[in-house]
C-alpha cells in the first residue's frame, strides 16, 4: 500500500470552501469537511458541490458548540439538526469532530448512542490562528503517512489555507502521497 494522508476542513462551507475544492481537485484530492450546520443552511451549493465532487461532508455540530457541556437536548440541537441537514444535502457520513476537538467519555457515549463516531486529528496545521502560509506549509511538509490533517474552510481569513495547499500538494503528491477520505467516513 502506498503513502495516504488524510485532509479535513472544519467550520465551513464558506466562500473560501470553492476555491480550496480548486485546489484539491488540481491534485486528485479527497478530503473530509466538518461542516457547522448554520453554516450548511446558507452555503447548500457549495455543500453539494463537495459531495458531487466525491469528498465526505460530516458533521461538527450545528453552531459549533462544545459538545461536552451539552444535555440530551443540547446534543439533539447540535448533531441531530446538523444530520438532518446534512442527510438532505446528500451526504449520510456518520463521522462527527467535537468543535475544539473537546471530548470526553460522556460525549462518546452520545456519540456511540446516535450511531456516529468522532474523528480527531495528529496534526493540526494552525491555520486558525493564520500563522502565515510558509507555517502552513511547513505543517504539511512534516506530516508521516496515516496522518489526519486539520485544517479550516470556515471562519475568516482563509485563503492562507488555499494558498498553502496550493504550494504543499504538489510537494506532497511528487513525494508518492494520496489524499484519501478518512476510512469509516
Amino acid at each position: 500500500m502506498g503513502k495516504v494522508i488524510y485532509l479535513t476542513f472544519d467550520d465551513g462551507p464558506s466562500r473560501e470552501t470553492v476555491q480550496i475544492l480548486e485546489v484539491l481537485s488540481t491534485y486528485d484530492a479527497k478530503a473530509v469537511f466538518f461542516a457547522v450546520g448554520q453554516n450548511l443552511a446558507q452555503q447548500g451549493d457549495v455543500a453539494r458541490r463537495i459531495v458531487a465532487e466525491g469528498h465526505v461532508l460530516a458533521n461538527h455540530t450545528w453552531n459549533h458548540a462544545d459538545l461536552t457541556g451539552l444535555d440530551d437536548a443540547g446534543f439533539d440541537r447540535e448533531l441531530d439538526e446538523t444530520a438532518a441537514l446534512l442527510a438532505r444535502l446528500g451526504s449520510h457520513s456518520t463521522c462527527v469532530r467535537p468543535p475544539y476537538g473537546s471530548t470526553d467519555d460522556g460525549v462518546e457515549r452520545e456519540l456511540v448512542e446516535r450511531g456516529m463516531h468522532q474523528v480527531m486529528w495528529n496534526v493540526d496545521t494552525e491555520d486558525w490562528t493564520k500563522p502565515g502560509v510558509d507555517h502552513i506549509v511547513d505543517r504539511l511538509l512534516g506530516v508521516d503517512s496515516g496522518d489526519v490533517i486539520l485544517m479550516h474552510d470556515g471562519g475568516t481569513g482563509r485563503k492562507q489555507t488555499a494558498e498553502a495547499l496550493r504550494e504543499a500538494l504538489p510537494e506532497l503528491a511528487e513525494r508518492g502521497y494520496a489524499f484519501e477520505v478518512v476510512p469509516g467516513c
